[in-house]
């Protein structure tokens, strides 16, 4: 009894949804019957639910038809106002048109091209008239164009072509009048300086004596300058010969020992105005220092600069020799035969290298027993 109870309630509250949702329903139905005679769309035997998705499409089209109608309005009025713009450009084209034409009084504008084109060649002409007026009154000495014009009409032409021909004939015969006398006075003057005194051959002659004595004493000195240089080239050279062979093979053996016998050892080249240094490698090719790379050519300066501080300390007191931190292209390998070779310079004279990187100094303890390493701080 207890559950029958609960299932005549829940039967009255669903009888009671039934009852709402079938008036829900009567009053859609109506409300949408309603709408489709507003908008006359025919109801036929339909369902409710297929005429309410034919009003919602409908209405959907008419949303889109509203929009494309307010673009194409948007569209004509910009195009209205365009043409206006138009327009009015074409009524003041007009008019300046009109105004032109009335001015040229023609009735097209190609009219008007040719009638300004004349116009041009009208002021040009004027130009040039005006500028012969000013030749011919300036050619007469007169103050104006008409005072020319009265004394060119009272002028015989025929008497003037005369005239004219006799003054031509007359200028030319003062021009070969001119010419012979200028012959005549060359060949005078010619001969006038052909002829000399005694002084002027004393003279020269003294003036020459001195042009060759002292072309003699330049000569002289300039043999002994030249013979100066040769002597002094050849003294340089030969210093060069006498201290470069010990210094040379110092920095060959040198550099052979830190490339691994990459490289044999160095010589050099004679070229014009010097010589260049050339590295020899292995497989007996050369190259010249500037061809080398980076890390061959630090390698280089440095056997160059040992083999040059042996040199300087064979014949002077020696002065520490200070490097820094010129190993940081070298690999373990090339660094221990540096510092090896540090090492045997140190019994000519103190060696000093500055560095920042850890493991050379782990090399140089290896390698140099003795050596003493200080840290700065």
């Amino acid at each position: 009894m207890a559950e029958l109870s609960k299932c005549l309630q829940d039967r009255d509250a669903m009888r009671l949804r039934i009852e709402k949702m079938e008036a829900d329903r009567d009053n859609f139905l109506v409300e949408v019957t309603a709408v489709a005679a507003e908008a006359g769309e025919a109801a036929n035997d339909d369902e409710p639910e297929q005429l309410a998705v034919r009003l919602a499409e409908r209405l959907e089209r008419a949303e889109r038809m509203r929009e494309a109608k307010a673009g194409l309005v948007n569209d004509l009025q910009r195009l209205q106002d365009a043409r206006e713009i138009l327009d009015a450009e074409i009524a003041a084209h007009e008019r300046r048109k009109n105004e032109v034409l009335s001015v040229f009084g023609v009735a097209t504008l190609a009219d008007v091209v040719q009638r300004d084109e004349l116009l041009r060649d009208r002021d040009r002409l004027r130009s040039a008239v005006a500028e012969l007026e000013e030749q011919v009154a300036s050619g007469l000495a007169v103050e104006g164009f008409e005072q020319a014009r009265s004394i060119l009409d009272a002028v015989d032409l025929d008497s003037l072509a005369i005239e004219k021909a006799e003054v031509e004939q007359r200028l030319r015969d003062l021009d070969e009048a001119l010419q012979q006398q200028l012959i005549r006075q060359t060949r005078a003057t010619d001969k006038l300086d052909a002829i000399g005194g005694d002084a002027a051959v004393a003279r020269i002659d003294a003036e020459r004596r001195t042009v060759l004595l002292e072309i003699e004493e330049k000569a002289v000195r300039y043999i002994e300058l030249k013979l100066g240089i040769m002597s002094a080239g050849n003294a340089l050279r030969l210093y060069r010969e006498r201290h470069r062979s010990g210094m040379m093979q110092r920095a060959s053996d040198a550099f052979a020992l830190m490339t691994r016998g990459q490289y044999s050892g160095l010589t050099t080249q004679p070229v014009k105005g010097g010589e260049v240094l050339i590295a020899l490698q292995r497989d007996g090719q050369s190259k010249v220092a500037d061809a080398l790379s980076k890390g061959a050519r630090f390698q280089l300066y440095l056997a160059l600069r040992l083999a040059g501080y042996y040199e300087f300390a064979q014949f002077r007191p020696s002065v520490p020799f200070i490097a820094d931190d010129i190993m940081e292209t070298f690999d373990h390998v090339r660094s221990e035969e540096v510092f090896r070779l540090f090492g045997e310079m140190a019994n000519a004279g103190q060696v000093i290298y500055l560095t920042h990187h850890q493991h050379l100094c782990q090399i140089a303890k290896a390698v140099v027993p003795s050596v003493a390493i200080h840290e700065l701080g």
